[in-house]
């Protein structure tokens, strides 16, 4: 038997909010396997959120959209503290590497962008995150940055709480109807959180594990004793499509009217092309 150490049982509680002593037991039963563990506290109860791969990090998230609203931007900057992450300096910076990575679009990784000559200083946008780091005096990292670009579509961008969370989204169409609704489904994306954007998107083995779990949790429930093999399987579907409801942007409720999926809030007038949200904090895909 693995021995359970309380740093085990904090790391557990920090991904699942866990009572102390359900954790604990779903250590003990898993023999100190954490993704077991996990898995034994979401069969147990359906609503349970996993904070996946969240690391501590301070600083901002930030955007950049050009006037026509065909290119846009999001990158995240990392400092050591939250002091520096709300420095004007570090927000400048934050700022200029986003607009800067509008100019190179097709630049593919961190390090060929901070390479890549900046058009108003005529040199690498490296130097000016080693200036600025000489400054401030603290580490600055460029974590990551994503770009998307259109011909006929609006790309739109969205910062949630001071740069916590940012947004990017692209739609089909233009003008400015496509506009605001590119900004609302980005403001209910920062918000909700979705992990893909249709349940036809999301992995088959996901799909398959949220199956199993919610399998599990309807054999154990003792009002389904006597129910007949096909009840069980629509209890089944029923409790998969909660999931899809939950993960999936077209499936979910719109924040501002939840009797309407995001997918009747865009039918006949533009279709998602593509989202990412950034959060401070968490991990890199």
């Amino acid at each position: 038997m693995a021995e359970i150490t309380a740093a085990m049982v904090k790391e557990l509680r920090d991904k699942t909010d866990a009572p102390m002593m359900q954790a604990k037991k779903a250590l003990t039963d898993a023999n100190g396997d954490m993704e077991a563990a996990i898995l034994l506290l979401r069969e147990k109860n359906s609503k349970l959120e996993v904070k996946e791969g969240r690391i501590s990090a301070e600083g901002v998230v930030e955007a950049f959209l050009n006037e026509t609203a065909t290119l846009g931007t999001i990158i995240e900057l990392n400092s050591e503290t939250d002091f520096v992450a709300r420095n004007e300096m570090f927000g400048s910076l934050a700022k200029t590497l986003a607009a800067h990575a509008s100019e190179h679009a097709t630049v593919g990784t961190v390090d060929e962008l901070l390479d890549a000559i900046h058009s108003g200083t005529g040199a690498p946008a490296r130097t000016q995150l080693q200036e600025t780091f000489a400054k401030l005096r603290e580490n600055i990292i460029f974590k990551r940055f994503t770009v998307y670009e259109t011909t006929d579509g609006t790309v739109d961008a969205y910062i949630h709480m001071g740069g916590k969370i940012g947004v990017l989204i692209e739609l089909t169409g233009q003008g400015p109807e496509i506009q605001a609704l590119a900004r609302e489904i980005a403001m209910h994306i920062s918000f909700s959180n979705p992990k893909f954007l249709s349940k036809d998107e999301a992995p088959a083995n996901v799909v398959e594990t949220e199956r199993e779990l919610v399998r599990t949790r309807t054999m154990a429930d003792e009002k389904n004793a006597n129910k007949p093999a096909e009840i069980l399987e629509k209890i089944i579907e029923g409790g998969l499509n909660n999931f899809f409801k939950a993960s999936a942007l077209l499936e979910q409720a719109y924040i501002r009217e939840p009797k309407q999926t995001i997918a009747q809030l865009i039918k006949g007038k533009t279709e998602i092309k593509r989202f990412v949200r950034y959060e401070i904090g968490e991990a890199s895909a």
